[in-house]
């Protein structure tokens, strides 16, 4: 260990540095700590350009209030500010900015120049020039109307690691930007805010406009899409010390990735981890494989606080279980009347044909949602055609069980009702009598269908089959928890010890890489199906099938072209502005999977693209629905090529049809060869069905081969 040398001061520009690179991290921190000062400026048309995604320059222009001549020495200075004057201030700031921090830090990074005008001396302005510790070193009169202009130049000249990142990411920069600045185009009612790209090449490109005079609703289907429209839902809850409004999709609208879900606190977009996890557990219930798309503004009336992080994007709220308890209040109530529906309609049976019709394959979850039900009220009503009633999904299939249990009754006279929210009150019974016409009911329980007869049914025996069912799920529940508490068993009979460390280190070492392919010894082949291989002392059974399978999909997915279908009238794609931005800068991936588009430059921002053709893959003709789920793909992850999940099943068909089958007997060059294909697969753990491709048989502690 170095010999101490003792403590001593930093340097007052190395604090500098030191502090600034933490307040400006990449180019959306850069742009935003501008947009936040023309906003606390009161200004309400901010026009953001970009040079080269920022490469060049960054130059945000206001009509706010002007800088005033006595603050321009302090202007860039290091915690110089107009917005608080004591730590005390902090409870009740309503300004985005009050640390002082932005400016300093930006010239410590990059060049500044700010010219600004206040309404006294407009038309006259005045160009201010600043080092990189932001002290003022020359001014300039120029004309200027009320407002500030600041230019930011040359971001992270100074930083060879930071640029080199920048310029590697410049788009994927871009694009989180794009994003940011939606939100507050959002949450701002009142503000026009343009966000645009001019790149050396070409002729400047918006990729935000806020149309003017314009309400939440029509800005939201501005950043969202205006496709969203018929799936947006709007809601509110009040309570004391909180209140919330905003829009949310419904399961038919979910989106494929997380990345179009905002949080506003009392104006200010923020990140709420344990709120947005609390919405996403939710919306699962109703679609398990999609994402919701929401913005979401809370308001509290008590302590926030705004001064956790750098970025300001994480606040602590005070009463932060009543915002949650209060958010999936309101979401359940957006939510259970699109599921949860028992309906009841006097609808005659047809006279002949089976009781209950074959029920239909697996559906999309958006396909299987009913449309919203007349009745608005989360919990009983009824209609004086039909019944439906709304119940919270448990209640609903403890009634469901409890029906099915008991013969229906055969009085005339209805069932008492009553007032508890989970007892389903409904007319008289529909097999009341023999004479009666044969009804047909129908049960929506989360998103299934089962057509029933009631006058046709067994009801003991369909009681008694339930509890048989009840008690040998029961028991498979029990055998289940037992092998998750106690993996000795399992892991013993693998050939494995978990009371022996030295084995247990031996075991955890025996982890397949896909690079072990290579060294495996293939032993032979099994019943026609299985490829017996031993990896040092583990003995492994690899599905033959599944493993060419596998290997046949990938290389589909990599190589193959999709033949492409002109459209005779070409159709204009709403997108949300980020999306667009997405599918302009990655038109080349769309374009490899068949979707080929136009740009109009003048055509307003989420209406510039143009699709001209549409892919054609056998006789599966896809549409926009698909080119939606490619550009949310890549919204999450722009490296690679996506897939549409219509184009994998099509792939996994294709793959199965010409992969090696079970039965086929395999020579030994051929076994081996489907083995090394493993090891160049980038997934090679399962088929693209999800049956997996091998599974380890057993340690062997002494064999000769």
């Amino acid at each position: 260990m170095a010999e101490s040398t003792g403590m001593r001061p930093i340097a007052k520009e190395t604090i500098h540095k030191l502090c600034s690179g933490q307040v400006i991290v990449d180019l959306a921190t850069s742009a935003k700590e501008l947009l936040e000062n023309s906003l606390d400026a009161g200004a309400t048309s901010i026009d953001i350009k970009m040079r080269d995604s920022g490469l060049t320059s960054i130059t945000v222009t206001d009509n706010g209030h002007g800088i005033s001549p006595e603050d321009y020495e302090t202007l860039c200075r290091k915690h110089w500010t107009s917005k608080i004057t004591s730590f005390e201030d902090l409870d009740g700031v309503t300004t985005f900015g009050f640390r002082g921090e932005a400016l300093s830090s930006l010239c410590a990074v990059a060049s500044v120049t700010i010219t600004t005008a206040t309404r006294d001396s407009a038309p006259m302005g005045m160009s201010l020039e600043f080092d990189q510790s932001g002290e003022l070193v020359g001014r300039t009169a120029v004309a200027r109307e009320r407002g500030t202009t600041v230019v930011v130049s040359g971001l992270f000249a100074r930083w060879p690691v930071r640029l080199a990142d920048l310029k590697k990411n410049s788009r994927r920069e871009y694009t989180r930007l794009v994003g940011l600045v939606e939100q507050y185009s959002i949450i701002c009612d009142g503000v026009r805010i343009t966000l645009s790209n001019q790149t050396a090449r070409g002729a400047p490109v918006v990729s935000v406009r806020t149309p003017p005079q314009s309400d939440r609703l029509t800005r939201l289907l501005g950043a969202f899409g205006a496709q969203l429209r018929p799936h947006l839902v709007h809601f509110e809850f009040k309570a004391e010390n909180v209140s919330l409004e905003g829009h949310f999709s419904r399961p038919e609208g979910g989106r494929n990735g997380p990345d179009k879900q905002y949080f506003f606190v009392n104006g200010r977009p923020c990140d709420l981890p344990k709120a947005k996890k609390l919405v996403n557990e939710l919306f699962r219930g109703y679609c398990p494989h999609k994402y919701p798309v929401f913005a979401i503004a809370v308001e509290v009336k008590g302590s926030v606080d705004v001064n956790l992080t750098p970025d300001k994007r994480e606040v602590l709220i005070r009463c932060e279980e009543s915002v949650l308890l209060g958010l999936k209040d309101a979401l359940v109530r957006v939510l259970e009347p699109d599921v949860n529906a028992f309906s009841v309609s006097g609808v005659e049976a047809p006279a002949a044909g089976p009781v209950g019709a074959k029920r239909q394959s697996s559906q999309p979850c958006e396909d299987l949602v009913p449309p919203p039900p007349a009745v608005q009220k989360p919990w009983l009503s009824e209609q004086p055609d039909h019944d439906i009633i709304v119940l919270p999904q448990q209640v609903l299939l403890k009634k469901w069980a409890a029906t099915v249990s008991k013969p229906p009754s055969t009085a005339s006279k209805p069932p008492a009702t009553t007032s508890k929210p989970s007892t389903i009150t409904s007319k008289p019974p529909l097999a009341a009598t023999n004479s009666a016409p044969k009804k047909m009911g129908t049960v929506v329980i989360g998103s299934c269908r089962n057509r029933i007869q009631n006058d046709t049914y067994d009801w003991k025996a369909i009681a008694a089959r339930l509890r048989t069912k009840q008690v040998r799920q029961k028991s498979k529940l029990e055998d289940s928890q037992r092998r998750d508490f106690d993996p000795a068993p399992a892991m013993t009979e693998g050939g494995l010890s978990v009371t022996d460390p030295e084995e247990a280190s031996s075991a955890l070492s025996r982890l397949i890489h896909k690079t072990d392919f290579q060294r495996m010894q293939v032993l032979g082949q099994f019943n026609h199906g299985f490829i017996i291989s031993l990896l040092d002392k583990d003995l492994y059974i690899i599905d033959q099938h599944a493993s060419d399978e596998k290997y046949n999909f990938e290389q589909l997915q990599q190589r193959a072209q999709i033949s492409s279908q002109p459209l005779i009238h070409p159709a204009v794609l709403e997108l949300g502005v980020t999306d667009e931005a997405v599918a302009i800068e990655c038109r080349d991936k769309l374009e490899k999977n068949g979707f080929f588009v136009d740009v109009d430059e003048d055509a307003l921002p989420g209406q510039r693209l143009r699709l001209k053709s549409q892919p054609v893959i056998d006789k599966t003709v896809f549409d926009q629905r698909d080119l939606m789920e490619l550009v949310a793909q890549l919204c999450v992850d722009p490296v690679g090529v996506p897939r549409c999940e219509r184009a994998r099943r099509v792939f996994a068909s294709r793959a199965c049809r010409k992969s090696t089958m079970i039965g086929d007997p395999l020579s030994r060059g051929q076994m081996r060869d489907i083995v090394a294909h493993l090891g160049e697969l980038d997934h090679p753990w399962n088929c693209p069905h999800g049956r997996p491709t091998l599974r380890h048989l057993h340690r062997l502690e002494k064999v000769e081969l």
